[in-house]
């Protein structure tokens, strides 16, 4: 008999892919509409967003090549719109002047690689 399932019944991979890129859209969204200043340590707005989107990309083709049951049509259109959410974030991210955030960005949240503060001077 017929059988369907939708993206919420397909498993981690497939779920997570759904969060992260819902997650992506709102603060893109956010961004666009000037609702409010969206950032999180040294990453703004646009790069949060690219970065969510991208992994979403992740997930959903991860959830494609680790259970081939039940692939549809649905799963492809997630694809397609997870990376049309990326591409859309990467091209914000591009006109608002900003770059692809790299391991330089990802230190300060870290901690350990810093040296300590300076005494307080008497």
């Amino acid at each position: 008999g017929p059988f369907s399932a939708n993206g919420w019944d397909s498993g981690f991979w497939a779920w997570f892919g759904i969060l992260l890129g819902i997650a992506a859209a709102v603060i893109l969204a956010l961004g666009i509409f000037g609702v409010t200043k969206v950032a999180f340590g040294p990453f703004k707005a646009e790069q949060i967003g690219f970065m969510l989107a991208i992994l979403s990309v992740i997930f959903v083709v991860l959830r494609w090549i680790t259970e081939t049951s039940l692939v549809k049509f649905g799963l492809f259109l997630g694809i397609i719109a997870a990376a049309g959410l990326a591409y859309g974030g990467f091209t914000l991210m591009r006109e608002a002047g900003l770059d692809m955030p790299d391991m330089d960005d990802f230190k300060s949240f870290g901690g350990g690689n810093q040296p300590p503060p300076p005494p307080p001077a008497e």
